[in-house]
């Protein structure tokens, strides 16, 4: 039998997605709190664009300059979901459906 590794032997991170549309507000109001108290916690939170603009950029890396390219992040989200660890806050949004 397996042993759990304990809340002391696992880091924990929050992802928290970003949006470009009416929820955006959310995470201009929210996020802030979400970080506050998770930072008391130890507990980092990172931040994933899921906006319909960075998903079309990133289907078309070869019509930009490097520093124009961004990930797939709603891919990258599509595999962490998996994982029994995973910690994903997900504002609802059009964009962020996988097709």
């Amino acid at each position: 039998m397996t042993e759990s590794p304990s809340a002391s032997d696992v880091s924990s991170t929050i992802v928290y997605t970003h949006t470009d549309e009416a929820p955006a507000l959310a995470t201009y109001s929210l996020l802030p709190i979400i970080e506050a108290y998770a930072g008391i916690a130890g507990i980092a939170i990172e931040t994933r664009d899921v906006s319909l603009a960075g998903r079309i950029i990133s289907s078309f890396p070869e019509r930009m300059t490097p520093e124009q390219r961004v990930d797939d992040d709603l891919a990258e989200l599509g595999t962490l979901a998996l994982q029994p660890e995973a910690n994903i806050i997900k504002l609802p949004n059009i964009s962020a459906s996988v097709p």
